[in-house]
């Protein structure tokens, strides 16, 4: 399977954060990496984030909306495909491998 990368783009999003990852994580088929682009929230996204203590790396902006976090994500990521999930969402465990699958 072909390797890819996560952007999480996230603003204030404290409460769905955890989950959001943690269905990334649950993927059949793993991620090469997940970038969490924190868009200048005021909440504790960050922390929640730091206290999970995951193989992800956060980038901070300032407040730029979706486009801009996502965007910039996508640029720190080397892998040849690229997902986006929003921070309050989530995905079921086969839905990557079920993506890839049909790439094939």
């Amino acid at each position: 399977m072909a390797a890819y990368g996560v952007v999480i783009p996230a603003f204030n999003a404290a409460a769905t954060i955890g989950a959001a990852l943690n269905s990334v994580l649950a993927q059949t088929a793993r991620a090469e990496a997940i970038v969490v682009v924190d868009d200048g929230s005021t909440d504790d996204t960050v922390a929640v984030i730091d206290a999970m203590n995951l193989p992800v790396t956060v980038l901070r902006q300032d407040n730029a909306g979706p486009g801009s976090a996502t965007t910039r994500g996508i640029a720190a990521l080397a892998t040849p495909l690229i997902a986006t999930l929003d921070a309050d969402d989530l995905w079921l465990a086969d839905k990557i491998e079920k993506q890839l699958a049909y790439l094939d």
